[in-house]
């Protein structure tokens, strides 16, 4: 009778399930095992996530708890973040975008008591549902296609539930469609994405101006509040 996670008993495991992975601050190289979240190089001490972690079975296996369930906000962030990279590759300027869309979110989140989980993922991933939804329109693809098949394999590699994974789909559908998805979640993303939008343009402007630019942009009283303080 098996009593734990299939995945995580080596008896069940193949020789490229223990592998090893660069260290991204000094270039050593880690072993890992499959079911590692992180592991810390013995070289240089940095803590890095494993790169070809891979928690999809945590969305229907009895055992999840075992490997999962103990997962921290800041864990789940980095498997997130870690995936958007893995999309971007060596594009530095999306990546700075996401990175601060999601600091801005998580900072208005603090105050308006939003799902950690949706919050982070989705201000994560917001430009690459964009872009998935911008090349669906073009392509003219049908609208029962599944819709943003990057960020669900991003979100299903992390283990994320799948009200989790829905919810931050229905999120990055609402930019094409404004107010169909009224969540505190999808307002705090909103107006993340819009501050990140709002702290560039407001270079050299007044405070009047930002206040008189910022009318009804903001769907939070926390994104107002941090988008007029630009000008301060």
């Amino acid at each position: 009778m098996i009593t734990k996670c299939p995945g995580q008993d080596t008896q069940f495991w193949g020789p490229d399930d223990i592998y090893s992975a660069e260290c991204p601050n000094c270039g050593n190289w880690v072993e890992f095992f499959k079911d590692d979240i992180r592991r810390r190089c013995k070289k240089c001490g940095h803590m890095f996530i494993n790169p070809r972690l891979n928690l999809g079975c945590a969305r229907w296996c009895q055992y999840a708890d075992q490997c999962v369930g103990v997962m921290g906000k800041e864990e789940f962030k980095e498997i997130i973040v870690a995936g958007m990279k893995g999309f971007y590759g060596d594009d530095k300027a999306e990546i700075d975008q996401a990175l601060n869309v999601l600091g801005f979110a998580e900072e208005i989140m603090e105050k308006e008591n939003g799902h950690p989980q949706v919050v982070i993922a989705a201000a994560t991933l917001y430009a690459i549902g964009i872009d998935e939804s911008g090349k669906k329109a073009r392509k003219g693809e049908p609208p029962d296609r599944e819709k943003f098949p990057v960020v669900r394999d991003i979100l299903e590699r992390s283990g994320a539930k799948e009200e989790v994974i829905e919810e931050v789909c229905r999120i990055l559908e609402g930019h094409e469609n404004p107010g169909k998805e009224d969540t505190v979640n999808s307002r705090i993303v909103h107006d993340a994405y819009q501050l990140c939008r709002r702290k560039k343009e407001s270079e050299g402007e007044n405070k009047a101006d930002v206040k008189k630019s910022i009318h009804g942009r903001f769907l939070t009283a926390t994104g107002k509040e941090m988008a007029e303080s630009f000008a301060l």
